[in-house]
Order: C-alpha cells, then structure tokens, then sequence
C-alpha cells in the first residue's frame, strides 16, 4: 500500500472532525486537485476536500473505506477503494499523482472498475 493514499482513504471513516481532517491534510500536497463523480467541480485546497470528506463521514458515519489494492508507475498510482462492506459495498478506482516526498497532488476517482470493452 502507499501511506498517503491509505490515509487519505482511511480517513473517511473517522467521527472526530479534527483528527479526520488532521489526518486528510497530512496525507496532500498543499496544491492539490481532487474530482470524482460526486465532486461537481474539481476541488482546489485541501480545506475543499476536507469538508468534502467531512460530508461524506456525516452521512456514512461509521462506513469503513479502504484501499484493497494498489500499482504504481513513477509517481503515478491507481487505488481500488471499497466503500463499506459485504452485499452493500461500492468499489471505486482512482488515478493519483504523488509528489517526489509522497503526499498526494492530484486524485481522480471512478466508480467501479469499468468494464472490459
């Protein structure tokens, strides 16, 4: 796994407003762009995608989100993300792009894992 990625992930499971947010920026550059197909816009700051995650922690309290799998190429990383568990969880695939110290620069996600053409 990649701690940055894991993290950033993780994160969204945790009640505490502070240690999540805490534990968001810790995991992304301070120039940042976060989009996924709830994002209506691309988010800018890390203050946009903290309260982004905080929503979703809001209204899945509890959900447990983790990373399952993880390749890398350079700097570029592709995470399969599972949201929730068993019949009810969701999957998800996002392409990052890591900074030289690790941290998160840019992350687009998908949902699900596309299907073979």
């Amino acid at each position: 796994m990649i701690p940055q990625i894991d993290a950033f992930f993780t994160a969204w499971s945790i009640a505490d407003d502070a240690t999540r947010d805490a534990q968001v920026a810790d995991s992304l550059s301070d120039e940042i762009v976060y989009a996924d197909p709830r994002t209506a816009d691309p988010l800018t700051t890390v203050a946009a995608v903290q309260a982004y995650v905080g929503q979703f922690s809001k209204m899945a309290p509890g959900m447990p989100v983790a990373v399952i799998n993880t390749s890398t190429t350079l700097t570029y990383a592709r995470a399969t993300v599972q949201f929730g568990e068993g019949d009810q969880s969701q999957l998800g695939q996002y392409t990052v792009d890591l900074a030289p110290d690790g941290k998160i620069t840019r992350m687009v996600g998908f949902v699900g894992m596309g299907a073979p053409a």
